[in-house]
């Protein structure tokens, strides 16, 4: 998960999961819980070969090592979920659906950041 260039305002988490009918819960218990079909995106090939999606990745503001982790992990199969939230507890909220739905995301100081509000952000790390 990572706080968008494009709009510093918004948190992005991503997620993968390996199952089609995984993708289809956590995107139906996302939508069960408020947030909007334009809030969630799914990137994901059913059959045929991935393209690379490292320079997308790369435009959305993910950090180079994630988008390499993330490609290679399309490439075997993987489907990428994205939310584009608020930051806070919309976006809690939306990573908790995600974890209960099978999504592997990153662990809880990676998203740290995108999860809490710019104003309660602190910059020791």
């Amino acid at each position: 998960m990572f706080t968008s260039k494009s709009d510093p305002a918004s948190a992005v988490l991503t997620g993968l999961v390996w199952d089609t009918f995984g993708m289809a819960d956590a995107i139906a218990a996302l939508m069960r819980e408020g947030f909007s079909e334009f809030e969630i995106d799914a990137l994901g090939v059913l059959c045929g070969h991935a393209p690379d999606l490292t320079d997308l990745l790369f435009s959305m503001g993910v950090e180079p090592e994630r988008a390499i982790f993330y490609n290679d992990c399309f490439a075997d199969g993987a489907i990428l979920l994205i939310v584009c939230t608020e930051p806070g507890r919309r976006a809690r909220s939306a990573l908790n659906i995600m974890r209960q739905h099978g999504c592997i995301v990153p662990a809880h100081n990676e998203f740290k950041s995108a999860a809490t509000p710019p104003s309660q952000r602190t910059n020791n790390r």
